[in-house]
């Protein structure tokens, strides 16, 4: 579908048991709506936030979180990539995915994946396993590798 680019170190933020929600960061609300979309209907729960400093709040809740994707171009007091450096900071442990039309030169600099948008289903769902497995396999407790994106 899409024509994104993506980059993404190894398995990241797997745990054993329940896969924790994935918070998706998108200011866009129909870009933001059919990616949670997309991950929902590959068996994540997803939890959405239209802004850096609404996902700063949720992150700030304690509420365990498998991965944060946001994007970097967002209305407010700092964008994706503050978000991303204050994730890191702060949930040291947390995957961070960026999802933008407008990456940085080297996106590995701040953050564990990077998506070029567009993009479509199949490359967000499978650049996610391969950050932190599919729902299916962590339910499962299963072993091997991750799907490439």
């Amino acid at each position: 579908m899409g024509s994104g680019q993506c980059y993404a170190k190894g398995p990241a933020g797997r745990r054993d048991g329940e896969l924790s929600p994935i918070l998706l960061v998108e200011d866009e609300v129909f870009i933001r709506i059919a990616s949670a979309e997309w991950l929902r209907d590959a068996g994540y729960t997803v939890i959405e936030a239209a802004d850096a400093a609404e996902a700063l709040d949720m992150l700030g809740s304690g509420q365990p979180l498998a991965l944060l994707a946001t994007d970097i171009t967002m209305p407010g007091p700092f964008d994706g990539l503050a978000l991303a450096a204050r994730a890191r900071s702060g949930w040291p442990g947390l995957p961070v995915l960026l999802l933008s039309a407008h990456l940085p030169a080297d996106p590995m600099d701040h953050a564990d994946g990077a998506l070029s948008k567009p993009f479509g289903p199949m490359e967000l769902v499978a650049l996610i396993e391969k950050m932190i497995g599919a729902p299916w396999q962590t339910r499962n407790h299963a072993n091997g590798a991750n799907k490439a994106c």
